[in-house]
């Protein structure tokens, strides 16, 4: 009984550090961010150069990414990310792809969430990518997103945008 008393407040000191240590992480990617890179509308097209701006507010355990990306006469898209920490998981939602808004949830590893993107199932089945979000550098960050290919099954990077903070 006393082991078990003595647990919960070691326990509480455990999650309070681990929300602290999220907290930190989320504020390195705060700011107003500008980044190229290429997309593919699709998995199985050609990629596409783009440019994209980002603001991106983070408060508490929370962070907001909100902005566009723009490919000559192509396309422009505007694109959002809402996440929530919890310890070192992450849950929330996408916005950026025809398919409309997608749900996100994976985990902090070091100095990169890698999350799972599930698209709402539009008759066509449901669908399934990879987001990691790193920020190794200070002032820079990376947003990559890997899907399967409808036909192959192989894994296709579907985005990959290196971010500098004005």
């Amino acid at each position: 009984m006393t082991r078990a008393l003595l647990a919960i407040p070691l326990a509480l000191m455990s999650m309070s550090a681990a929300v602290v240590a999220e907290k930190d992480f989320l504020q390195t990617l705060s700011g107003r961010w500008q980044g190229s890179g290429q997309v593919r509308l699709r998995p199985d097209t050609a990629p596409v150069p783009v440019v994209c701006t980002l603001r991106s507010r983070s408060k508490g355990a929370s962070l907001n990414l909100d902005g566009n990306c723009r490919a000559k006469i192509v396309f422009s898209r505007r694109i959002g990310v809402d996440l929530r920490a919890e310890g070192s998981r992450y849950s929330g939602t996408y916005v950026g792809s025809r398919r409309g808004a997608a749900s996100l949830a994976g985990r902090r590893s070091g100095d990169t969430v890698t999350l799972q993107i599930n698209w709402p199932d539009r008759g066509s089945g449901a669908r399934v990518a990879t987001m990691q979000v790193a920020s190794r550098i200070a002032g820079k960050m990376r947003i990559v997103t890997v899907e399967r290919h409808p036909q192959t099954g192989n894994r296709v990077v579907t985005a990959d945008i290196a971010f500098s903070r004005n």
